[in-house]
Order: structure tokens, then sequence, then C-alpha cells
């Protein structure tokens, strides 16, 4: 009978001990899944903040190529539509103002150039006779083109008024940063008012590039060169670089359209503050290096400020050329043909409407044109 007892007590012993293990396990899980509940939103917040970092780090890469970069907030100078802080202009405009004296600079500039022209360097000597002959017969098109567009403005003028706020100036528009989704509706607007302007592009080789390539040439447009990647970091690390990234665009463009474009703008301009140095003198080896090879580079005297961080309105876009435009006599209008440049797009006509009616004659850049240069490149040696 007392071995019995035992027995009994023994298993209820055992099933207690059962049941307290089971009971420490619960216990433990329980405990476990707490400690994960409160682990995991620490580890979410850290992959979070690891993405919203990377995000930004995009975010400050694009606000740098748009003109936010941080050299130019370190040294309190304005973001000024990616162009050094102080566009040599004051010269420009005196030289604008006196037509005899700018008539002098163009002999003395065509004199340069034929004297220039004796000692060909080794890039141009790379350049076969038969590419030369295709560029000046496609010159001599582009002369007669030209020719025509401006009796064609002329006759539209004459038609319009016979004296307006701008009759006698003369305007360049111009487009930096294309192709991209509006270059064919800029191009359309273009051709609706029969104005011939200068695309200063940057390399793609998608189909629908390659296409507006050719569309700007095919309808009398200039085709400038803006650098292949519009990368500051990678065009402007060293004079072999700039180099690399010249020819890689100018090869693009032969091959697209047939020759070899002679002009060039600058991305930044030529006394931009993103270069290496970090001040315009840092861009003097790459004025040089244009100056070797024959090309000529332009400038601005009157920016549309699409390129500034403000959102200025289509009115306000508008009013920003009209006003360079009316102060100067011969005016290279800066704006910009990207995706994000909307408001351009759909200020242009109106913008065109007002310089054509009010007597502007609208003209597309060429190496012959006497260029407006913020550093000028006859005063590099």
């Amino acid at each position: 009978m007392q071995e019995e007892q035992y027995v009994n007590t023994d298993k209820a012993n055992q099933i207690t001990t059962e049941q307290r293990k089971r009971v420490n396990r619960i216990k433990m899980t329980i405990i476990i899944i707490i400690i994960i509940m409160m682990i995991l939103p620490t580890v979410l917040c850290i992959v979070l903040g690891i993405q919203v970092s990377r995000l930004q780090k995009n975010v400050n890469k694009l606000m740098e190529m748009h003109g936010s970069y941080e050299q130019s907030l370190k040294s309190g100078k304005e973001n000024y539509a990616y162009a050094a802080p102080k566009p040599i202009i004051d010269d420009i405009t005196k030289l604008e103002e006196n037509k005899a004296t700018e008539a002098n600079d163009i002999e003395s500039k065509s004199s340069k150039k034929s004297t220039n022209h004796q000692h060909f360097d080794d890039r141009t000597n790379q350049i076969n006779q038969n590419s030369l002959n295709e560029n000046l017969e496609i010159n001599e098109e582009r002369k007669i083109l030209e020719d025509k567009n401006q009796e064609d403005n002329n006759d539209n003028l004459e038609t319009r008024t016979n004296q307006g706020k701008y009759e006698g100036k003369t305007v360049y528009l111009t487009f930096d940063d294309g192709p991209s989704i509006y270059t064919n509706e800029i191009l359309d607007i273009l051709a609706e008012y029969n104005v011939k302007a200068t695309f200063f592009v940057i390399g793609k080789t998608d189909k629908v590039s390659k296409e507006i390539y050719q569309r700007i040439e095919d309808e009398g447009h200039a085709i400038g060169m803006h650098s292949y990647s519009h990368d500051y970091n990678e065009i402007y690390n060293s004079v072999e670089d700039f180099d690399k990234d010249f020819t890689k665009l100018w090869d693009l463009l032969y091959d697209i359209i047939g020759y070899r474009p002679r002009i060039f703008r600058f991305p930044g301009g030529s006394a931009n503050w993103v270069n290496p140095d970090g001040n315009p003198e840092g861009m003097e080896k790459f004025i040089r290096y244009l100056n070797e090879n024959k090309i000529v580079y332009f400038d601005w005297n009157v920016v549309n400020k699409d390129a500034t961080g403000v959102e200025y309105t289509k009115e306000q876009l508008i009013d920003n050329v009209l006003t360079g435009v009316e102060r100067k006599e011969r005016s290279i209008v800066l704006m910009h043909d990207s995706s994000t440049k909307g408001t351009t797009v759909a200020s242009l006509a109106e913008l065109v409407e007002t310089l054509l009616s009010e007597g502007a004659v609208l003209l597309p850049l060429d190496e012959d044109v006497l260029p407006i240069q913020q550093i000028e490149a006859d005063s590099i040696q």
C-alpha cells in the first residue's frame, strides 16, 4: 500500500515537472517573440535610413548637375545658370553698342583664322581630305540656307511691322543638354515660325536621339557640341579626359550627320567654378585645347533663367529673355532642352512670336559668328 503511494507521488511529481517545463517553454517563446517585436522596428529603421541616404545621394547628384553644386554655395557665389558667378559681359556690351568696333573685330578675327589655318595640329591632320571637303560643302549649303532664312525673316518683318522694339537686333536662340523628350516639340515650334536655332547637344546613342540629331541637321538648325557626358568631374578631370569626351561626341555626330561640328559650349560656361581648380583660371588648359583644334566656343549674354533652381512661370521666362534682348544689339540666349524644362518649351512660341513681331532677326550660330565668351579665346596663349 505504501509502495503504491510512492509510485503515485512520483507520477504526480513527474507530471508537475513536465507541466513546469512546458510553461517555461511557453514563457521563453513569448519572451523571444517580444524581443523580436522590439528589435524588428529598429532593423527596419536602419534599412530605411540606408535607403534614404542612397536616395539623398542621388538627389544631391541631380542637384549638382542642374546647377546647385557645392562649390558655388561654398564660395557664396550666385548659381547663374551653370555659369561663372561673374560672367564677363561688360566688354561684350560695349562691343555690341559700337558696331564699327564690332566690324573691325570681325575682320581681325577672320584674318587671324586664316593665319591659324596654316598650322594644323595633329588632330586636324587625322581628318582626311574627303571629310574636309564634305565639311566645306555642308558649310556652303548651310550658308545658302541661312541667307534664305534671313530673307524669310526680313519678309516676315516687313509684313508684321515697319518699326519694332527689337528692330535691327540679332538674336541667337540656343538650347543646351538635348536631345530630350521635348526636342521634337521645340523643332515643331521653330518650324512653324520658320526660325533656325542652335542646339548644343550631349551624347546619346538610342534610336530616337539619333533621329533627332538628324532632324536638327535636316531642318537647317546648327548643331554644337556640349560634351558627351556632361559630367563635370569626368570631363574637367584632365585635358586627356576632356579630349576623350570631346572626341567621343565628335565621332558620334560625324557618324550620324556626316560632318564634325566646329562649335562648342562648355558645360558651366568658359569661366565656370566646377572645374577641379575651383575657379575660372582652371579652364585655360581646356580653352587652349579648343583653340589648338580650331573649335569656336560660345557662351551667352542673355538667359531665360530656366537653370537657376527657381521655378519661373512661362511669362517670367519670356520676360527674362526680352529684358536682356532689349539692352543688346546682339544676343546669344541660353535655354535648356531637357526632361525637366517643360516650361521653357511652353514659353517658346510666344517668345519667338514677340521677337519677330517686334523686328528682331533670329539666326543660328556657326564658327564665323563673332562669339560671346566669358573668357575670350584670344586671351589664352
